[in-house]
């Protein structure tokens, strides 16, 4: 009688065993789904964290360029011209800005991508590509501006140390969108990253990526490694589904303020 009891007893502790493991692995399995949709949860907002921190530090590397470019202003009267967008890194010529003329950069050479290496700035932005640059020719002559023709009311006495005078008229235009509301007119020079699609960028071994679809980002983009014509509108606005391009420019005030306090205008 007493084996039997103890059999008993044993066969019972056995079967409490076995469904306290089982529901030690429920609750394990319970667990192990939680653990994975929470990290699933926190994918996208990490990737979309990224974006945002690469898309601040772009905008403080454009603001960093920009103040370079004032900077060679200020030192050399003029803005420089672009760098070729097709030459390799690492390849002599590389990040140095083009040839210029005493009318200013040439046509082929009006639009290419950051002169990096003259200006001391980054290469690329936060997505590894190259930052393209428009400039006006009025503005990236040999100094001095001894040809002033082309301003409305051209000053008595042009200046003798910088290329361009107070009066001097940039070419290109920001707008809102293509065919847009104008954001800014006439400045002397643009500076676009191409975002985190890279739509018509150009990469560090000289080559171009796809233009893609969206119009306001093609007219952001360099034609033909800058040997043609850039255009002389872009495009300024907040980003869109098709649309990622960080844009500054030079405004025609800031410039001129600049230079006069330089000394290079009076």
């Amino acid at each position: 009688m007493t084996a039997l009891v103890r059999q008993s007893r044993a066969a019972a502790h056995t079967i409490a065993r076995k469904r306290t493991d089982g529901f030690t692995l429920a609750e394990l399995a319970v667990v192990l789904v939680i653990v994975a949709l929470l990290v699933g949860s926190l994918l996208v907002p990490l990737s979309a964290q990224m974006d945002l921190r690469n898309a601040a530090d772009t905008r403080r590397a454009l603001a960093e360029i920009r103040e370079a470019l004032l900077g060679y202003a200020a030192v050399n009267g003029r803005l420089p011209c672009p760098a070729p967008a097709t030459i390799a890194s690492g390849v002599a010529g590389a990040g140095l800005e083009g040839g210029w003329t005493a009318l200013g950069c040439p046509n082929q050479n009006q639009a290419g991508v950051v002169p990096w290496a003259t200006l001391g700035v980054p290469e690329t932005d936060a997505w590894g590509r190259r930052y393209s640059y428009r400039v006006s020719p009025s503005f990236s002559r040999i100094s001095p501006a001894n040809n002033t023709n082309e301003c409305t009311n051209p000053p008595p006495s042009p200046p003798q140390s910088a290329a361009f005078a107070l009066c001097s008229p940039g070419d290109m235009n920001v707008l809102a969108t293509v065919g847009g509301a104008q954001i800014a007119v006439r400045v002397p020079a643009v500076v676009v990253s191409h975002g985190k699609n890279g739509n018509g960028a150009y990469t560090v071994l000289g080559t171009q990526t796809p233009a893609g679809a969206d119009a306001d980002e093609v007219g952001n983009q360099l034609i033909n490694g800058g040997l043609d014509a850039a255009s002389l509108n872009f495009v300024y606005k907040r980003p869109t589904p098709g649309f990622d391009d960080e844009v500054t420019w030079i405004p025609p005030g800031v410039l001129f303020s600049r230079m006069i306090r330089a000394g290079r205008l009076p």
